[in-house]
């Protein structure tokens, strides 16, 4: 007999990069009081997938605090304009979640997006940033899945970062990351890409080292 994974590794063979302002990762602490900087839970050097048109995204605080979240739309490959007002989050030490508001429009399909999470912190903003694109739903088969892992199998497989994370954190407590997400932050650590000159590679290096110590501790 087999046994069936969890879920199947996060290993995205399409990484496309990220535009400049979004792939270094940034580098300082960002009211960081456990070493752990305000971190997002999704690919920052290269461009994630979603079929939601209102996915939900996840990031780490090592405080609580407000945050403010904004979302962008690509004209091109490095002009955006912005979606929506900019919405104040209160959050929660841990793990942060946000389904797109519904005051905002659903997002479209083809088109590239740029979410970003801002703090305010001794005298500094500490701003985040990740990109994601929109593809069609029709170009993956619409299961219908029997149990959280096995969709969470799925849609690792077919390197849809927001919806696995989403359907492993339904299992966990508020501001936890649990077991199953535990692992696949770790699978993003090592799927992120050391690119561009030695700054940004220092950078993105302390970033994937920060995912790692999120999945490690299982926050």
């Amino acid at each position: 007999m087999t046994t069936v994974p969890a879920f199947a590794q996060f290993q995205p063979r399409d990484r496309k990069p990220a535009s400049d302002n979004t792939r270094g990762g940034g580098s300082r602490r960002g009211c960081s009081t456990n070493g752990i900087p305000l971190t997002q839970l999704a690919p920052q050097t290269f461009i994630g997938k979603t079929t939601s048109t209102r996915p939900m995204l996840a990031w780490y605080m090592s405080s609580s605090q407000n945050a403010r979240f904004q979302l962008y739309e690509f004209d091109s490959v490095n002009t955006v304009k912005k979606i929506g007002q900019v919405k104040e989050i209160p959050t929660t030490v841990g793990i942060n979640k946000l389904k797109l508001p519904v005051d905002y429009p659903e997002l479209k399909v083809g088109k590239t997006y740029l979410w970003q999470i801002a703090i305010d912190c001794e005298n500094d903003t500490i701003i985040r940033r990740a990109e994601f694109t929109v593809i069609n739903p029709q170009s993956r088969a619409k299961n219908r899945f029997t149990s959280i892992p096995e969709s969470i199998n799925y849609y690792a497989e077919n390197e849809l970062w927001y919806e696995a994370l989403e359907e492993a954190l339904k299992t966990t407590g508020n501001g936890k990351l649990g077991q199953t997400g535990a692992t696949l932050v770790k699978e993003l650590a090592q799927s992120e890409m050391l690119i561009g000159d030695d700054v940004d590679k220092k950078n993105i290096q302390r970033r994937i080292e920060y995912l790692q110590k999120i999945g490690s501790e299982r926050i």
